[in-house]
């Protein structure tokens, strides 16, 4: 399926590529709280247009933690 991804989709494609560190970075570029930025991240939390889109905007091009 082509064309835009869900915010959820984003989430949880950010999610899988995720590093030490990467909370901090988002939080600060956001003006969150790191708890707050980690919670939504991790699906805890409602879903934040805001952090979700910085989050995948820095870590889109990397791969995946696991792989």
């Amino acid at each position: 399926m082509k064309g835009k991804l869900t915010l959820g989709q984003k989430r949880n494609h950010v999610f899988s590529r995720l590093k030490r560190g990467d909370f901090s970075r988002i939080a600060e570029s956001t003006g969150y709280d790191v708890s707050h930025v980690s919670r939504v991240l991790k699906g805890e939390s409602g879903i934040n247009e805001t952090i979700v889109n910085e989050a995948y905007k820095r870590f889109n091009k990397r791969k995946p933690v696991n792989a």
